[in-house]
């Protein structure tokens, strides 16, 4: 096994959004997912951390909720710049919905509760009506929408975030895999991305033994069991890859 470290990019599939903690659960009605108490759960039970305890190797989860092609790139060279051994690592990108789009905020982490590199605002998260962003960024996020948003320019996101994500690791010599969360706008092949026409929203939907939704949580998210199937799924492409290095 050439790596020692597994490394993820993505949105809420990547995060684990929805697992929480049983202890959580119990002794707050009103426990999140995404609160800090609950991240060793979170991310020990999403399909990453699973990977992690597969190989014996530390993880690092750069998932977000919300989080669009923009923010994972974003977050990605972050990463890049401050990763001191690259050759070291697998990457895995779990590639969003095309039609998302995140914004920068520089102030947004300055109040010590975000990570260095969380600084986005999410078109998502406007969506759905978030109490949490400025007016300003309805603002910025409806005038795109307006302005910008249309079914060619998801091609073109998600195709610089494939093509980013697929040359960044061949110039530095890093394993790297891509695969979809949802339906891709358009066909690419690029070397790195396993499963060109596989997403794992469809598999989900249609998959035989999951038609009671056993695998999901209730806002749509993989439970448990959801990221376990995931995690056996990408174990032998990742072998395949490491082995034929």
């Amino acid at each position: 096994m050439k790596f020692k470290k597994i490394v993820g990019f993505g949105d809420s599939w990547m995060f684990g959004d929805e697992l929480l903690s049983p202890d959580l659960k119990q002794t707050d009605a009103n426990a999140h997912a995404c609160w800090i108490q609950n991240i060793p759960y979170r991310e020990s039970h999403c399909f990453l951390g699973l990977l992690g305890e597969h190989y014996s190797v530390p993880v690092e989860n750069y998932g977000h909720p919300g989080g669009s092609f923009q923010s994972m790139i974003w977050t990605f060279l972050w990463w890049l710049r401050h990763e001191p051994s690259l050759d070291e690592c697998l990457v895995l990108c779990c590639l969003t919905e095309s039609d998302r789009t995140s914004f920068y905020w520089p102030d947004y982490s300055k109040n010590g509760t975000h990570a260095e590199w969380d600084k986005f605002v999410h078109s998502t998260w406007v969506n759905h009506g978030s109490s949490t962003i400025p007016e300003s960024y309805y603002d910025l996020t409806k005038r795109y929408i307006a302005l910008s948003h249309c079914q060619e320019l998801s091609s073109y996101n998600y195709q610089q975030a494939v093509t980013l994500f697929d040359g960044v690791a061949a110039r530095h010599g890093f394993s790297l895999l891509q695969f979809h969360t949802a339906h891709p706008p358009l066909d690419i092949d690029i070397p790195s991305l396993i499963w060109p026409k596989f997403n794992l929203i469809r598999f989900f939907l249609d998959h035989q033994d999951n038609q009671d939704r056993k695998w999901y949580m209730p806002n749509g998210h993989p439970n448990e069991m959801g990221h376990t199937i995931i995690r056996d799924l990408l174990i032998p492409e990742i072998d395949c890859v490491t082995m034929s290095e």
